[in-house]
């Protein structure tokens, strides 16, 4: 059964995508993109060592500029577009990290999860993109720095945590979690030496007393501003907000210090993968319920977390009053703010009168803390994969084809690939290897001496001629002819060391039956400057458009069962591409199939081919026909 339009991840980029252009299209139409002028506008200033901390610049603005100094430094290739152009590729820039943010959580979360939290935050990342905030960019920093840190990546984690946190305070809390992941010292020192980085950033425009005087200017806005303005934190909600104004320091270090206690009480909890999400997404809504100058599109920070939270809740099964919380949340911060859903009377009515959003997500709040900390935390439930098949050994008899595609080969081919296939029988000395060379209909280098030469040297090698086509259609070609249970297919040269070879056909042996030849650093270091990047821009596309979890889907080695080989000849792409439709193919049957990647080394000696821009163009066109038809 196809996957619902709002569980496929190509649907939901380019919905939220549509909603990002459109947004940023009525306020350039409307000139109300103040924020994005605010932020280019510093940015410039800052270049001519002019402030944009002071009363006057807010006065001319009508908004208070109050991003730490670092943040003119770092949007500077924002503001240096035109003006026509900047604000659209700010916000749509901001829409696709958040949106790969969500989709590169950890494996623990399905994808059905990660489609449910982006889609209970789309309303209020809607929001934020209306008003061209940087509220976006903080959650998606939260988001990113967490999952590095669950993958152990402390370096990059802590150098997106200094980012947010040097150029908007919320994201510097995220810090607390390192006490929680291993090499803490060592992550507390990246942390110093980034920090520092970051913040002397101003330096490549002031000398060392102008930077002091700059920072000591937006200390100071930063205290007028709070001093000026109505925000939707709990300190402002009615009818408390003169006393907790009056007391909002101590309010905030308190409750951060209950929060600390409370996390150092259950630490316990911390080898829970569940108990680590909940945490994060606790701090999350922290950092903006209990700020002293949070607007209401700033919940898209605190209602991420709190999707984050929900999610990692028993599968995202929970109580009445959790579904009860849920909804109210995402009416009263997700639509109420929207004026062509909720009139504005409606609207004050309910957020400036009742203080209904900030009460009701206070509670909300309170209860995460009370089921995370005082509550036993159970792990997330098991990804409802394919049930693997008890693994089987490699016996003797087994039969396995090797299918090479051929196209114009090079000079002495021939002996390269008899001495490949020696080693692998070598390898397999009572298993049967057999050798299918497809011919794309080569011009040259493979003509009727070559065919000769080629069953001379490998007498039980068998050929198939097919007119051009693409490797996709030689491997196809190959595959069809193929007899034995099991198949792998690479290029003619056999470029990938012996020894990954043979991981991937022992895995195909033991029963996968898909195997992904995913590419190591040291492929990568053997290719130019453009197929670096076209390789990296592949596995990036695949992320962002494709509904599958393998990225390097490009390898050239795979190894297949017989059913997997059916997929395989339903494959349509003639060219380089066939290789990921195999795979989103395959992808689609994860609970059927057996389908593991295994990392691979590229043989010594192994140069990669140029690729023109034609070819390049053809395949661009062929990825978007893959998925178009998702």
């Amino acid at each position: 059964m196809r996957t619902s339009f709002f569980y496929n991840k190509r649907n939901l980029y380019l919905l939220g995508l549509l909603i990002a252009f459109v947004v940023s299209l009525l306020e350039v139409m409307r000139g109300r993109h103040l924020n994005y002028l605010a932020f280019a506008d510093s940015t410039l200033d800052f270049w001519r060592g002019i402030s944009p901390y002071t009363l006057e610049w807010m006065q001319a603005h009508l908004r208070y500029f109050l991003y730490a100094p670092p943040f003119s430094v770092l949007f500077t290739p924002f503001a240096v577009l035109p003006g026509w152009l900047g604000p659209f590729v700010w916000n749509l820039f901001n829409y696709t990290l958040f949106f790969t943010a969500v989709f590169t959580l950890p494996d623990r979360f399905t994808h059905r999860q990660k489609c449910r939290i982006f889609l209970f935050t789309l309303p209020v990342l809607g929001q934020s993109l209306l008003s061209f905030q940087y509220n976006v960019p903080v959650a998606y920093l939260f988001v990113f720095a967490w999952s590095l840190l669950e993958r152990g990546r402390g370096f990059w984690a802590v150098l997106l945590i200094m980012i947010s946190g040097c150029t908007k305070i919320y994201g510097i809390f995220e810090l607390a979690l390192l006490v929680c992941y291993p090499r803490f010292w060592r992550n507390a020192g990246y942390a110093l030496l980034l920090g520092a980085g970051l913040l002397a950033l101003p330096l490549l425009k002031f000398d060392p007393a102008g930077l002091i005087d700059y920072y000591g200017k937006w200390i100071a806005i930063l205290q007028v501003h709070q001093a000026a303005s109505l925000f939707d934190s709990l300190f402002y909600a009615a009818p408390f907000s003169e006393w907790m104004l009056a007391h909002f320091r101590p309010l905030q270090i308190g409750s951060l210090g209950v929060l600390a206690v409370l996390f150092l009480a259950s630490f316990r909890k911390w080898s829970t993968a569940a108990f680590r999400v909940q945490a994060l997404g606790i701090l999350m809504a922290w950092v903006i319920l209990f700020s002293d100058s949070a607007e209401k599109n700033t919940y898209v920070v605190a209602l991420t977390g709190y999707a984050l939270w929900l999610q990692s809740r028993r599968g995202g099964e929970f109580r009445r009053l959790d579904k009860i919380l849920q909804y109210s949340n995402l009416i009263l911060l997700g639509l109420v703010p929207i004026d062509v859903i909720c009139p504005t009377p409606v609207m004050q009515f309910i957020t400036r009168t009742l203080w209904l959003h900030v009460y009701v997500f206070s509670f909300t709040w309170f209860r995460m803390v009370w089921l995370t900390f005082l509550r036993p935390v159970e792990e997330f439930p098991a990804a409802a994969e394919a049930t693997p098949e008890a693994p089987r050994t490699v016996r003797p008899g087994d039969r396995l084809d090797i299918v090479c595609p051929c196209y114009n080969p090079a000079p002495g081919f021939i002996a390269q690939l008899h001495g490949s296939l020696a080693m692998l029988r070598a390898r397999y000395p009572e298993q049967r290897l057999h050798l299918i060379v497809a011919n794309d209909g080569s011009p040259r280098g493979f003509g009727p001496e070559e065919h000769a030469e080629l069953l001379d040297t490998i007498s039980d090698a068998e050929i198939v001629d097919i007119p051009h086509g693409g490797k996709g259609a030689a491997i196809r070609a190959g595959i069809a002819r193929s007899t034995a249970p099991y198949t792998i297919y690479t290029d003619i040269d056999m470029p990938y060391a012996i020894g990954s070879t043979c991981e991937v056909i022992d895995r195909v042996f033991a029963g996968c039956d898909v195997v992904i030849a995913v590419r190591n650093r040291s492929y990568h270091s053997q290719l130019s400057l453009l197929r670096k990047l076209m390789s990296y821009g592949s596995k990036s596309l695949n992320r962002l458009f494709l509904d599958i979890p393998y990225t390097d889907t490009q390898g050239g080695l795979k190894g297949l069962s017989p059913r997997a080989r059916e997929v395989m000849l339903r494959t349509r792409i003639d060219d380089f591409l066939f290789d990921t439709e195999f795979v989103v193919l395959s992808a689609r049957d994860r609970r059927r199939f057996r389908i593991e990647e295994i990392g691979t080394t590229l043989r010594d000696g192994v140069v990669m081919s140029a690729m023109s821009g034609d070819v390049l163009l053809r395949e661009l066109k062929n990825f978007f026909r893959i998925a178009c038809h998702l």
